[in-house]
């Protein structure tokens, strides 16, 4: 089931006559020597590759008056309610148990759903977008197979069928991928369709036990622009391109460089960021495939948004003004 979407900036009802005067006066709680204490949550294995992150939010944090402590998923629930929560654990369940105590959560919970599950933020989308943005080609054709169905690919008269749906007569390859994939794993080409079964049977057996959506393939030059939410704002925009792949993800070795997106692409950019939510959206990317005319299609939505690559193509701190952000809520 979607999620409804709200939550995500409530206040704690406990907070002190102090921060009540803050919230009023816009004083900076650390220059009164008060602090605020927030939680960074991440899984173990994340917080482990995502350490110089959290010390830059635990850093503005410090200037901001927001205590913050890095606390491991697992271990989440037996520590002391908190004034604020930074939710970096792709569980929206986490940022739901902290809406339901009246704690101001980070990303809130229904975008940390749609933002993890592929079909989840289409379908979101499709409700959500404008007549005009939907109008015109805003996303690849989609198909969902559940786990369960996902043999039935091997039905190649089924799959021709809907190969022909997706890509029409144009092209016979399409994209599939596992709904809660990141950073470009569990995601494959299918090229000629139903004709290459032996390379299907090849990706099942990688997606074996995931939820998946079957794509066709939007001709690109295996290039894509990530933009950076912060805020409900768009923060800044990288170019990736892919190094002998389809895929342009960083991580998997494709190149990067800072984008200045132009007028008419902002404008576009809004018209999703107003849809998911608008300044509900604390830190995001959206990912849009640059087709070959130039144009920009949706791909999808990375909740748990990586900086790495903008640290590394620009000189924006993205994570202390994604803190400062927050500290105008507490």
């Amino acid at each position: 089931m979607l999620l409804d979407g709200h939550g995500g900036g409530r206040k704690n009802k406990n907070w002190s006559k102090a921060h009540k005067f803050y919230i009023a006066s816009n004083i900076n709680l650390a220059d009164w020597g008060m602090y605020m204490k927030g939680y960074i949550i991440y899984q173990s294995g994340e917080a482990e590759k995502n350490k110089s992150f959290i010390e830059k939010l635990k850093a503005e944090g410090d200037n901001q008056g927001i205590n913050f402590e890095y606390v491991p998923e697992e271990e989440h629930l037996e520590c002391a309610e908190p004034d604020i929560v930074i939710n970096r654990t792709r569980d929206y369940r986490v940022s739901r148990h902290y809406e339901n105590k009246g704690i101001a959560v980070f990303n809130p919970a229904y975008l940390v759903h749609i933002g993890n599950n592929k079909y989840e933020a289409a379908m979101y989308l499709s409700e959500h977008l404008t007549y005009e943005v939907k109008s015109n080609k805003w996303a690849a054709n989609t198909w969902f197979v559940s786990k369960s169905e996902l043999s039935s690919l091997l039905d190649n008269e089924y799959l021709k069928r809907l190969v022909s749906n997706l890509a029409g007569d144009s092209c016979n390859d399409v994209v599939i991928k596992s709904v809660d994939g990141h950073g470009g794993r569990e995601v494959f080409l299918l090229d000629n369709g139903a004709s290459n079964t032996e390379k299907l049977k090849e990706i099942l057996e990688n997606l074996k036990g995931k939820d998946c959506v079957i794509q066709e393939r939007i001709e690109s030059n295996s290039s894509d622009i990530r933009v950076y939410i912060v805020g409900g704002e768009i923060y800044a925009a990288v170019l990736r391109n892919g190094s002998n792949d389809f895929r342009s993800n960083y991580s998997l070795g494709g190149s990067a460089s800072e984008y200045k997106l132009i007028e008419s692409q902002k404008s576009y950019v809004r018209k999703f960021v107003e849809a998911l939510g608008g300044s509900r959206i604390g830190m995001a990317g959206i990912d849009f495939i640059v087709t070959k005319d130039g144009n920009l299609v949706f791909n999808e939505i990375e909740e748990m948004a990586g900086s790495r690559m903008l640290y590394e193509c620009t000189g924006y701190n993205i994570a202390a003004d994604y803190v400062k952000w927050i500290s105008r809520f507490v």
